[in-house]
């Protein structure tokens, strides 16, 4: 993508490329089920219909619109863009299990940083109300973590995850 970035477009500005650019990203994005000159068609549509009300982005451009090289860079552009959704869309699944292995990773030291702590008098005076409602005997909380603790209010409150494990 960087390489392309760098052969497109070298009539305009640093700043008039790099605002095109990333606008064509999220335009292609939008427009992704229509084919590459399809996008330029209703890209130019929409760009001169912007600049006849006086409200384009990119007035800069209504003089290349013809122009060959425009029409080539946009959609070398617009097929890179589809090239790397397309390299999205095959990483999904590793992505999807990448967050998961991390979200069990940050409960399993949350949990070792609760097994550590004591548990605080919220926590406590929760779980004695708790056990009192549901007619359930106190354990000792001497010695407790707050992640024991945590762990008896889950008991008591979701008793049925007891019975599947058995």
């Amino acid at each position: 993508m960087y390489s392309v970035k760098n052969q497109v477009f070298e009539f305009l500005s640093q700043r008039q490329k790099s605002s095109l650019l990333s606008y064509m990203k999220s335009f292609v994005k939008k427009h992704s089920n229509l084919n590459i000159d399809d996008i330029l068609d209703e890209f130019i549509q929409e760009e001169q219909y912007y600049i006849e009300i006086n409200s384009s982005r990119f007035e800069f451009l209504s003089e290349y619109f013809s122009n060959e090289e425009f029409i080539r860079d946009f959609k070398l552009y617009t097929k890179e863009i589809f090239f790397e959704l397309e390299q999205k869309e095959k990483l999904k699944p590793i992505i999807e299990k990448q967050k998961l292995i991390q979200k069990e990773q940050r409960k399993k030291a949350n949990d070792y940083k609760m097994s550590k702590l004591k548990p605080t008098k919220k926590q406590l005076f929760y779980y004695e109300k708790v056990a009192k409602a549901h007619n359930t005997p106190l354990k000792p909380t001497e010695n407790a973590s707050r992640l024991d603790v945590r762990n008896w209010i889950m008991e008591i409150i979701d008793p049925k995850e007891e019975f599947e494990d058995e």
